[in-house]
């Protein structure tokens, strides 16, 4: 796994438009959404959202590298011939979510400290924590995009399946009241790992909570990296049995 890991980082690390897309375009994301949501010098609005988009952001775009790169790796015969090799399939899963996880966490540390330090976003609790949870959000972005592109056969399927896979994240994001909306529907945030990623956010940076207020949210974001790796270790039977 190790071994793995560290050709996925490199691979990431030798792509500069990947690198701009994991580093540099959230921050460019974030600023425009600052610039929209500003009327002149009343930055009031953003600064009681700006924690949505932290996750919203960093999900998507974490999705969008992730299930890309898994897609291209098959389309290569670079997955099958590993597949052929001994290497266990949770190996393979373990490995290129350990790759996209130290991106995650550079993204999430240049994310947070540039809202803080540039735009002016105020934490109200401890922004490491903020930090734990960003990077327990990319991580379930990797498993998921990881499950998206295990099932997908090219890269423009994955780019068909993101409608399906992030818009209703973003419903269930804060951007929304979940009591407004109707038939009950608003349950339905308790499969949707944006919700624990951007309410347990909310609880640091927009309430001032400790830890014991977003250990909930953790351990559900745990779980969720936790099932969806497991799903995707028993989806690579359809390349190999072990």
């Amino acid at each position: 796994m190790k071994s793995l890991t560290n050709r996925v980082i490199r691979e990431i690390s030798g792509d500069k438009r990947t690198v701009a897309l994991i580093l540099f375009a959230p921050m460019l994301l974030l600023t425009f959404i600052s610039l929209l949501l500003s009327d002149g010098s009343d930055k009031s609005l953003f600064m009681s959202l700006g924690y949505v988009f932290f996750g919203i952001i960093s999900f998507f775009l974490i999705f969008i590298v992730s299930g890309m790169a898994l897609v291209r790796e098959r389309s290569s015969g670079t997955l099958e011939r590993m597949l052929m090799s001994p290497v266990r399939r949770a190996s393979v899963i373990g490995g290129y979510t350990a790759g996209f996880g130290l991106f995650a966490v550079i993204q999430s540390i240049v994310l947070v400290v540039f809202s803080i330090y540039v735009l002016g976003i105020k934490s109200e609790g401890n922004v490491g924590w903020v930090i734990l949870i960003m990077f327990l959000l990319s991580v379930s972005a990797v498993a998921f995009g990881e499950l998206i592109s295990i099932f997908a056969n090219t890269e423009f399927q994955v780019v068909q399946l993101i409608p399906i896979a992030i818009i209703p994240q973003v419903f269930f994001s804060g951007l929304i009241p979940l009591d407004t909306i109707p038939y009950n529907l608003g349950n339905l945030c308790y499969i949707m790992p944006v919700y624990y990623g951007c309410t347990a956010i909310k609880e640091v940076m927009v309430l001032g909570h400790g830890f014991s207020a977003i250990l909930p949210f953790i351990l559900a974001l745990s779980a969720y990296i936790f099932v969806l790796s497991a799903l995707n270790t028993m989806a690579l039977k359809k390349y190999r049995k072990l």
